[in-house]
């Protein structure tokens, strides 16, 4: 028998067994899983059942218009018509009825799998509903008792109220003199975006203010035994404490916000490089023998991007093989000088006692993995990272940028503000007081001047040192800042900044990168946007991942 025959009948098998798990998982024929279709059915049942709650609510409802604890409640009942909450509960689940009956009972009767998305959206759509509902038909019991208890608390209802909007003015206050003060001396570019973020405080101070009053007002009343507005007594307490409560979590949130003004940061990608990784696997046995007794071995070598690209073609199969012979056994390549390359001796970790004369090679699997290099600079100080694996997506996404900053937050502005457009490394600073002043030189022309923590921008990549002019700055602002990568242009237009730039093209740091002797910039392309796959510099043309 022919390694050939053995190879197709072990795959049959293979094939045959999947498709006998599938259908032991699937059952006999395909349809909507047993689970899903039994929730969906059980829905009219959940209605009849809220139904009943409903009716229960109403009822119970009903009996406590007759009692006496209800009598000073009653014109608000009225007057906010509590009994239209059941009736409205009720046309509810009449929409929960007819949402199943239209929307929901034919997709059960048509029981296609590729339904089931659908089906699971009209479930919780339908479910939504029920609950909503039973919350609305339980508001009116909810209403009464929180009404009941201002009253019968009234002393303190009152004080509680008073105390929590004393709170809430203590802390916009404390908020308003410290940190706001401070950011805004200390940012006043950013006026607008720390006013935003003070003008909540201002508004629920101002209302809590305002339902003091009404609470105030209306315990008087009470207290003196005149006509009292129960309801806005207990709204505008309790309004008053849901907005302490929000007043506290924001502070804590606000207080986070404004600590990001502080912050400065730049990455700037310095390197990149792909890794290629083969696994090679060996089928071997004894081509003398009857019996099949074969013997799998792999190989896991990472390679060069041109043997990646060869083993990885589509019309490769085989890309070795042992045969036996009358004189010995003898191995041949079928991709020719690829296979010294990999590094790979035909024999190595051969099966011992088992008198294998013959073998197959194939390429079982095979990946790419993406790296970058990062040079981050954190308000002042740098580091360099090491490599960083990241994904094939951001990888290309970024195949333009290097030696530029790919992410940037000066001071003075919120982390949502940051720039995640690419720029010539420290640009979004250039500007901002807080890194530097603009200067002339001898003609006249305006230029960045750095403060001495932040000098090495000039020098990062640039030898001799270079310097941001107003013009080019000024560009980059109002033209590209937070809308597409800036690479600006030398005098005699071509690229300056990126992988395609003069900049780093020149620069020897770039060019003792591994970026650049991996082959990286043999790719010269006329237009930078686009060219991902050009700037690989003939790497793999991503087959067999």
């Amino acid at each position: 028998m022919t390694e050939k025959f053995w190879r197709i009948l072990i795959n049959l098998v293979a094939v045959l067994g999947l498709l006998f798990i599938g259908l032991s998982l699937t059952g006999c024929g395909e349809g909507i899983p047993k689970g899903i279709k039994q929730k969906a059915k059980n829905i009219p049942a959940t209605i009849k059942t809220a139904a009943d709650s409903i009716a229960q609510e109403q009822k119970k409802y009903k009996k406590l218009t007759g009692s006496a604890p209800f009598k000073p409640i009653a014109p608000f009942a009225k007057k906010e018509n509590w009994p239209d909450k059941f009736v409205s509960a009720n046309q509810m689940l009449d929409r929960a009825t007819d949402l199943f009956k239209k929307d929901l009972e034919p997709l059960l009767k048509k029981n296609k799998p590729e339904s089931v998305p659908q089906i699971q959206k009209q479930i919780h759509r339908i479910t939504r509903v029920i609950h909503d509902a039973r919350v609305l038909s339980q508001a009116p019991a909810m209403r009464f008792k929180n009404i009941s208890h201002a009253i019968a608390n009234a002393d303190q209802f009152s004080s509680d109220a008073k105390n929590r909007t004393q709170k809430i003015h203590a802390i916009v206050g404390r908020l308003q003199s410290d940190l706001f003060t401070k950011a805004l001396a200390d940012f006043p570019d950013n006026k607008a975006g720390i006013n935003a973020r003070l003008a909540p405080f201002l508004d629920v101070d101002r209302q809590s203010g305002t339902h003091l009053k009404i609470v105030d007002k209306q315990y008087r009343l009470l207290k003196a035994g005149s006509n009292t507005d129960y309801a806005a007594f207990t709204d505008s307490g309790m309004a008053i404490a849901k907005n302490l409560e929000e007043t506290k979590k924001l502070s804590e949130t606000t207080q986070q916000e404004i600590g990001q003004l502080y912050l400065s940061y730049t990455k700037v990608l310095k390197d990149m490089k792909v890794n290629y990784q083969v696994t090679i696997k060996r089928e071997s046995w004894n081509e003398n023998s009857d019996f099949y007794d074969p013997a799998f071995t792999s190989f896991t070598r990472e390679v060069p991007p041109d043997v990646f690209d060869a083993l990885t073609a589509d019309n490769i199969d085989s890309i070795g093989e042992i045969k036996a012979g009358y004189s010995g056994s003898r191995f041949s390549s079928r991709v020719g000088n690829t296979w010294n390359k990999l590094g790979i001796t035909p024999g190595e970790n051969w099966p011992s006692g088992r008198r294998h004369n013959a073998a197959s090679f194939w390429v079982e699997d095979a990946k790419e993995t993406y790296f970058h290099k990062y040079v981050l600079e954190t308000d002042g100080k740098t580091r360099e990272t090491d490599w960083q694996k990241v994904d094939e997506s951001f990888y290309d996404a970024n195949l333009e940028f290097l030696g530029m900053a790919i992410l940037a937050k000066p001071l003075g502005t919120f982390e949502k503000d940051r720039l995640t457009q690419a720029s010539p490394p420290g640009m979004a600073y250039v500007g901002n007081s807080q890194y530097g002043e603009w200067k002339e030189n001898e003609s006249g022309d305006r230029f960045w001047s750095w403060y001495g923590r932040y000098a090495f921008f000039s020098h990062l990549f640039f030898f001799p040192p270079y310097y941001y002019g107003y013009n080019s700055w000024h560009g980059w602002h109002n033209n590209y800042r937070h809308k597409k990568p800036y690479f600006g242009k030398t005098k005699k237009g071509f690229q300056k900044f990126g992988t395609n730039g003069t900049v780093v093209r020149q620069s020897p740091k770039f060019q003792n990168s591994t970026f650049a002797k991996s082959g990286g910039f043999k790719s010269q392309v006329s237009s930078v946007r686009g060219a991902g796959a050009g700037l690989r510099g003939g790497g793999p043309k991503g087959k067999g991942k």
